[in-house]
């Protein structure tokens, strides 16, 4: 026994157990740490948006809303300029790399943000009708 195991080639069963097995466990390890940032950031750079846009939101419906619903000036275009602006708002009040993750993660990040602001609206809406 003893001589078999002076025979062996130890440099290439090193070589090889780093290659077949330790290599790719590791690859997989750190692959799974990396993921599981990310998702931790998306979490909170998401939480940082709808902050965001619940901020703009109230502070375009205090300074433009308040003043125009009700008239005649409150038409369909004052409304979507409202929207844009409460969007450019909430969007500017975010960090370069936390906008690139969310549209990173989000597809149709777009559409994400005009629901988030629609909802607020909606929130706000209710808010003062009470």
């Amino acid at each position: 026994m003893n001589e078999l195991i002076k025979s062996l080639d130890w440099n290439t069963i090193i070589t090889t157990v780093w290659t077949v097995i330790l290599l790719p466990i590791l690859t997989y390890v750190a692959n799974e740490i990396r993921k599981y940032a990310k998702s931790k950031n998306i979490d909170k750079y998401t939480d940082i948006l709808q902050n965001n846009v619940v901020n703009a939101v109230k502070d375009v419906y205090e300074t433009i809303v308040k003043d125009v619903k009700g008239t005649e000036d409150w038409t369909e275009e004052k409304q979507e300029e409202v929207k844009e602006i409460a969007k450019q708002k909430a969007l500017s009040a975010l960090s370069n790399s936390a906008y690139q993750c969310l549209i990173e993660a989000n597809t149709d990040f777009e559409e994400y943000l005009d629901s988030l602001i629609g909802t607020s609206l909606f929130d706000i809406k209710n808010k003062g009708d009470k």
